[in-house]
């Protein structure tokens, strides 16, 4: 099992709509920060955008929510599910250890090739 990945965007947003606005104008960018070949365009969905990667296809989700951590999760696993996704990227206004526990802990319980990476961006 591989560790939950983490980045930092150090831009400010203003909601989580500017920061989608952003990661679709900037999926490269994102891309190679986080080591994943992104297909584009990226798909606007309810609550969430999703993608494709580049070269095994897998399916990427990219979540953000202001929400209190448990709450977020509860979504993000829902999404996860009704997408069928294997790349999970969420986004929080900020991380520490112990946010990053519940992340490392979905991992441990999904198939082993589901990945998760969390970004810090402040919105």
């Amino acid at each position: 099992m591989t560790e939950v990945k983490t980045f930092k965007i150090e831009q400010k947003f203003d909601g989580t709509d500017d920061l989608y606005n952003y990661l679709i104008k900037n999926v490269n960018f994102i891309g190679e920060s986080i080591g994943i070949q992104i297909q584009k365009p990226l798909k606007d969905r309810p609550f969430c955008l999703t993608g494709k990667e580049k070269i095994t296809e897998r399916s990427i989700l990219f979540f953000a929510s202001k929400s209190e951590l448990p709450e977020s999760l509860g979504e993000l696993i829902v999404l996860a599910g009704v997408f069928n996704i294997d790349i999970i990227i969420c986004f929080m206004p900020k991380f520490s250890k112990a946010y990053l526990e519940p992340f490392s802990w979905l991992q441990s319980i999904s198939n082993a090739d589901t990945e998760f990476i969390v970004i810090e961006a402040f919105f």
